[in-house]
């Protein structure tokens, strides 16, 4: 299995540490990427999340986790060509090198873990909803903002195991572009040109028996005899991420303990920046020229 730990080093970057310290040099004396500051960045540091997370909760789920994924990710592209690519661009040109599922796991972390927070709601003086076209494109898939919600929730829930769960819209057909819900477990990404590490499924949980077809990126798979495929597989669909939760424990255990998963899902969802979605979707014709619905927003437990 190509997938490591997030936190195993391999043994070529275990000799280069070992090397360095042998040195007294660190390759971690250049910080090449640092923690992404956040809106309200200051607040969120003394007082938490409004209504989502303590000043602690944040502290583990943010700053220290995302710091703990930066180092990791500084120390094995530092000295690289790689060493200057953005985490997004990083996930994009890794995901089909097998060799390289421990960069690609830092950077699609550091991508996913951002990409999570930064699409919440931090300001407690704005009570953030959707706008009324959204509202609509919503309804084109969902029926309704209530039926995402529960189907949305439903899922993460469901999810046995850490990773994100991804509101997305399709963008192959300018006719209709779906909203769709995609689960990816551990550091999969949804983002096109990774779809061979989408990781929709939890390889702790799914049939032996199939895994030798199903894997596209390990040297088992049948891609491991093409070296320069397509970035999108066949029969792949181009998505455009729109908001995320993050079912990590370290997320929620310090807030809502073991069993409190569920509660943090509904109180995510209720701080979500719905600004945020708007700026990332295709608002389509059939929304636009629609006529406005009466909004009912429902989002209490």
């Amino acid at each position: 299995m190509i997938l490591r730990s997030l936190t195993r080093r391999p043994n070529s970057l275990a000799s280069r540490a070992a090397f360095s310290a042998t040195r007294g040099t660190s390759p971690l004396a250049r910080s090449l990427h640092s923690v992404p500051t956040l809106a309200n960045h200051v607040e969120l540091q003394q007082n938490g999340i409004p209504g989502l997370m303590s000043a602690k909760g944040f502290d583990i789920a943010y700053t220290q986790y995302h710091q703990h994924i930066l180092d990791s990710l500084n120390f094995i592209i530092a000295g690289t060509p790689k060493e200057n690519m953005e985490p997004k661009a990083l996930v994009v040109d890794t995901a089909r090198e097998p060799n390289n599922a421990y960069l690609f796991n830092h950077a699609s972390m550091a991508f996913n873990n951002h990409f999570f927070f930064s699409g919440i709601n931090t300001n407690p003086d704005v009570v953030s909803r959707p706008s009324a076209q959204l509202e609509r494109v919503i309804s084109e898939t969902f029926s309704s903002v209530d039926t995402l919600r529960a189907t949305f929730l439903s899922t993460a829930d469901a999810m046995f195991g850490p990773g994100f769960v991804w509101l997305v819209q399709t963008n192959d057909n300018a006719a209709r572009q779906e909203l769709r819900i995609l689960s990816t477990y551990l550091a999969g990404s949804p983002l096109s040109g990774a779809h061979y590490r989408r990781q929709s499924v939890d390889l702790n949980t799914h049939n032996p028996d199939s895994y030798e077809a199903t894997n596209s990126v390990g040297s088992f798979g049948a891609a491991a005899k093409e070296k320069m495929l397509p970035k999108k597989p066949l029969g792949g669909i181009d998505v455009i991420p729109l908001l995320c939760v993050n079912t990590w424990q370290h997320t929620y255990l310090n807030d809502y303990g073991v069993a409190g998963k569920a509660a943090y899902l509904q109180k995510w969802w209720d701080a979500i920046d719905w600004s945020k979605v708007e700026e990332k979707v295709t608002i389509t014709k059939q929304a636009r020229d629609s006529r406005p619905a009466q909004a009912k927003f429902h989002y209490g437990a």
